[in-house]
């Protein structure tokens, strides 16, 4: 019985938190043990000594399978399996839903369809939801992997990068054809963002706490929705094909203007920025401004208004279109979390709900007010309409971030710096500042994978 004790304190004590508990039959196997060692010497390997081999992997395997440690491995995979899978269910689930009932409710004035079926809709949710289950998965069974057969604390600096690496690598079965930049860009800065918290920690090294200095602004949140703000809507208004398209619908749907007001205004602002003079406009060649002769675009854009007066008309209809927007952000979730409370003890939850609805389309409504607003400030500041122009106004927006509560900012902050910089990296690639062949067919894996990395 010695000798089989002697047998499991060789193992790696990095993988048990203590030693197994004896099974049934120890002292059998410890008389098989002392043969096996008896004849481990020996130059020729006899069948009766492979048989005494297999006899001990086969005990040592069985204890590692009985172990605490081995099940609560196994509990981990199966909980990040169901967790990632049901995340990614429900988000991309969720999306195409959403994105129906508006193209139900848009299609009664326009006569609009839906881009996929409920079967498209429903084997797109799937994929996404065994994608983002296999991924969480594969995290869980090469971090474990690597602990057992290196030891927890050898590999404790490394193994979390290896994991995030492999794992990464699934979203190609999100599907081959499509590409995932967003979202690989939103995890990526919330990885960045987790590791400047931990930088930022009492115990953190000092140097990495004075370069980090900044990022402990109080308004820190602000000021990147600023910076994400003056990208964003730079792009909408100059390079339209930096964003996503369903970005530029929703932007277009609040600004609350017609597509060829937009390109007359970036026609000009091109001509402005290259010197050319001021002549008449082919985007505005079928409208009644055909014969509009400036450097600027006020003429066309709110004809018969004030720049300020042009911005404040935006507020009530601006704030209509975003309270539609935020009922289902606020009340899904109520009803899905708070369901009993809001039958038990209404008048907790729902005051809630409504002023977060209030709350959030505020800012939506003063968002894009300001955005516009600024624009024509930054016209009469300087005379004319540029690109330039545009890009060092717009961020006033941002402000409006201001209106919202301090729990929600941060994450509203990392969404759409997440969209600004999927944005700048389109705008580099298409000013020529990045070559094409350097980039990778599949972008979005490799910066998917980066983000498990800061994970």
């Amino acid at each position: 019985m010695q000798q089989h004790t002697h047998e499991h304190e060789e193992l790696d004590t990095d993988t048990f938190d203590g030693d197994p508990a004896p099974l049934p039959g120890d002292r059998q196997l410890g008389a098989v043990h002392q043969q096996y060692e008896a004849t481990s010497d020996l130059s020729v390997t006899s069948p009766q000594t492979r048989t005494l081999q297999s006899t001990t992997s086969f005990s040592k395997a069985l204890h590692v399978v009985q172990s605490e440690e081995f099940h609560r491995a196994v509990c981990r995979l199966r909980t990040a399996f169901i967790r990632g899978a049901a995340a990614g269910g429900v988000l991309r689930g969720g999306l195409h839903v959403f994105t129906r009932l508006l193209t139900v409710i848009s299609s009664k004035k326009k006569g609009k369809r839906a881009s996929l079926s409920v079967l498209q809709a429903l084997l797109d949710t799937l994929q996404y939801a065994a994608a983002m289950g296999v991924m969480t998965g594969l995290y869980v069974v090469v971090d474990e992997g690597l602990a057992v057969s290196l030891g927890k604390n050898r590999t404790a600096g490394w193994r979390g990068l290896v994991a995030g690496a492999v794992a990464g690598q699934t979203l190609h079965l999100a599907g081959s054809q499509k590409r995932h930049y967003s979202l690989a860009t939103y995890i990526l800065l919330r990885g960045l963002a987790l590791l400047i918290f931990c930088g930022n920690k009492q115990g953190a090294n000092p140097l990495i706490r004075s370069i980090l200095t900044p990022t402990r602004f109080e308004h820190g949140d602000v000021a990147l929705m600023c910076a994400s703000a003056s990208q964003i809507l730079y792009s909408f208004i100059m390079m339209p094909s930096t964003l996503p398209p369903s970005y530029i619908k929703f932007l277009n749907k609040h600004a609350g203007k017609e597509l060829w007001v937009w390109k007359a205004v970036r026609e000009q602002a091109l001509r402005n920025s290259t010197g050319l003079p001021p002549t008449r406009l082919k985007s505005l060649s079928e409208t009644r401004f055909c014969n509009h002769v400036a450097r600027s675009p006020c003429g066309f854009w709110h004809p018969g208004q004030s720049c300020s007066s042009h911005t404040i008309s935006y507020l009530p209809t601006t704030y209509a279109r975003a309270i539609g927007v935020y009922v289902p952000v606020y009340l899904i979730p109520a009803l899905l979390v708070h369901r009993e409370k809001l039958i038990k003890k209404p008048m907790e939850i729902w005051p809630k709900v409504v002023a977060g609805i209030g709350r959030s389309s505020l800012f939506l409504t003063l968002y894009i007010a300001a955005a516009f607003g600024s624009v024509c400030g930054g016209i009469n500041a300087s005379g004319s309409v540029s690109g330039h122009g545009i890009a060092s106004s717009v961020w006033l927006s941002g402000l409006a971030t201001l209106v919202e509560k301090k729990s929600r900012r941060m994450e509203l902050a990392l969404y759409c710096a997440s969209r600004a910089v999927e944005a700048l990296s389109r705008c580099l690639i298409e000013w020529g500042v990045v070559d094409t062949r350097l980039l990778s067919a599949r972008l979005d894996v490799i910066i998917f994978s980066a983000a498990f990395l800061c994970q």
